[in-house]
């Protein structure tokens, strides 16, 4: 007769032992960690990671900072919006006339929301660009969001340093680190293998690069800025937009601006960096169609600096190439606007050199 052995009541490790594995384990994934972030890289093999996607400029703003030695008197900065509605080279041609001397302008914008890689725009801008006097920022609703391109382009240390408290993103961004770290590292060492490049590439796109035209994604899909949409799709995308920002902005709800510290947390050190190297940040709201009235914090945008707002625009629905943009009929109509309303707080341009008044 067999004898039956209870598998369930044989102990392989005691408690002890479990735990002291465990925390062996533990050790070796932090020491591992750790190791991965002090793996060297490219800086620039970074901004060659979105080329195929709706983000390609990313690499044309860090060529544009680091290898195009044209000055930058006035950076634009932010999303989509201000990148299809602010024409760098018109607002060039207004400020060269206006100061008699040459003032260099580029439109650093990238589509889609994130106000922690509009910090880290600006931050690399100044970094390298001390020349630079005014900072143009974009202005939403409430954008709360991390933006995508940020766990791409960031630093290991903006990573780790992010808002915690309650940041929705900072687990998945951190977890994300060490598989960036020991990519970057392999491309840095291999980079023909991965179509990138260490040295500045020959199809960069321009110092004068117009944001404002039209132009085809690497999708092959076209952003058409002269279309004119039609009424009924502006309507329901504005009445989505205000249903998704849940209305008017409530100054009160404490618990929303507990979970979605980004947007005010990197405003802050936007507003810092650009202090620190002595310029002027201008925020700029451009609205959607049909947009209602006091859909963002504007106290909170007016106590840290001039906030120019262009409402007044939202209600023709033939400025509207879709929702959110302006097509060329709003950029003709947004360009001698802005013009007009940054007029004064260009002190910063002003030099012996300048125009007579």
């Amino acid at each position: 007769m067999t004898a039956e052995i209870d598998t369930f009541e044989v102990e392989f490790l005691s408690r002890r032992q479990a735990w002291g594995m465990l925390a062996f384990f533990a050790i070796v994934l932090a020491l591992l960690f750790a190791a991965t972030l002090l793996l060297p890289h490219d800086r620039y093999i970074r901004y060659q990671q979105l080329t195929d996607s709706d983000l390609f400029r990313t690499r044309w703003v860090y060529e544009r900072i680091h290898f195009d030695k044209t000055p930058i008197d006035v950076a634009i900065v932010g999303s989509s919006r201000v990148e299809a509605a602010i024409s760098a080279p018109i607002l060039e041609k207004e400020l060269t006339e206006k100061f008699c001397r040459p003032i260099h302008v580029a439109n650093l914008a990238i589509p889609e929301e994130g106000r922690d890689l509009h910090y880290l725009v600006v931050r690399e801008l100044l970094e390298n660009h001390p020349e630079t006097r005014i900072v143009l920022v974009s202005v939403v609703e409430q954008a709360e969001l991390s933006h995508p391109a940020f766990r791409y382009l960031a630093d290991a240390r903006d990573l780790l340093q992010e808002p915690l408290l309650i940041n929705h993103a900072y687990f998945i961004d951190v977890a994300f680190l060490p598989y960036r770290q020991m990519g970057y590292f392999i491309q840095t060492a291999f980079p023909k293998w991965f179509g990138v490049s260490r040295s500045f590439r020959q199809d960069y796109m321009g110092t004068g690069m117009d944001t404002t035209h039209s132009f085809y994604l690497p999708s092959g899909k076209l952003v058409d800025r002269d279309a004119i949409a039609p009424p009924e799709k502006l309507t329901a995308g504005s009445q989505e937009t205000i249903a998704d920002e849940g209305g008017p902005w409530n100054p009160n709800a404490h618990w929303h601006a507990l979970n979605n510290p980004l947007e005010t947390e990197y405003t802050r050190r936007l507003v810092d960096v650009t202090k620190g190297h002595q310029v002027e940040a201008i925020f700029v709201r451009l609205p959607f169609f049909n947009s209602p009235l006091h859909m963002y914090d504007e106290a909170f945008y007016s106590s840290l600096g001039p906030l120019l707002d262009a409402q007044q625009f939202s209600k023709a629905p033939h400025n509207y190439s879709d929702p959110g943009h302006f097509n060329r009929y709003g950029i003709d109509q947004v360009s001698p606007w802005l013009w007009s309303s940054i007029g004064p707080y260009l002190g910063p341009l002003e030099d012996s050199d300048s125009c007579p008044k």
